[in-house]
């Protein structure tokens, strides 16, 4: 197996994400549009994972809450997509991290996600568990689950 070249975490644009959620996200579905409510609101981080100039992964975490506990302060991931080349090299995990490490420096006792079925064992390995029963995402057409991740144990 080739080695993956190197590859750096840091906070992207919408602008920078939206090739790859198009890309990976959006391929053979009905929907073109790969932009979200809140992608350009003060408290949305976008981190995505860059080699030289150019996005392989992205992720979006926005401030929404947790529809079992609307008290507590949550984060939404949205968007986590990794480009073909690139999967299955780490670079999924490290941009969890990253989030998880947003969520908690905002005081997010959640994080949640709408996970594609085809990527639940993913996250279940970034230690997320399924909540809930299956649904269709409109926007994909695709069979998703909820997942969800505290960020402190207590």
């Amino acid at each position: 197996m080739a080695m993956s070249p190197a590859f750096t975490i840091r906070h992207i644009t919408v602008a920078e994400a939206l090739p790859v959620r198009l890309d990976v996200l959006r391929r053979g579905t009905p929907s073109q549009d790969a932009t979200y409510d809140g992608d350009d609101e003060p408290h949305t981080a976008h981190i995505g994972a860059v080699i030289g100039d150019r996005v392989v992964a992205t992720s979006t975490w926005l401030m929404r809450p947790w529809q079992h506990d609307t008290t507590a302060t949550a984060v939404q991931l949205r968007g986590m997509a990794v480009l073909d080349e690139m999967q299955n090299t780490g670079v999924g995990h490290a941009l969890i991290d990253a989030g998880m490490t947003h969520a908690h420096s905002v005081g997010a006792r959640y994080v949640w996600a709408k996970a594609r079925d085809s990527a639940l064992y993913f996250y279940e390995r970034c230690g997320f568990h399924i909540v809930d029963e299956q649904f269709l995402e409109p926007a994909s057409g695709l069979p998703h689950h909820l997942v969800l991740r505290e960020t402190v144990t207590a």
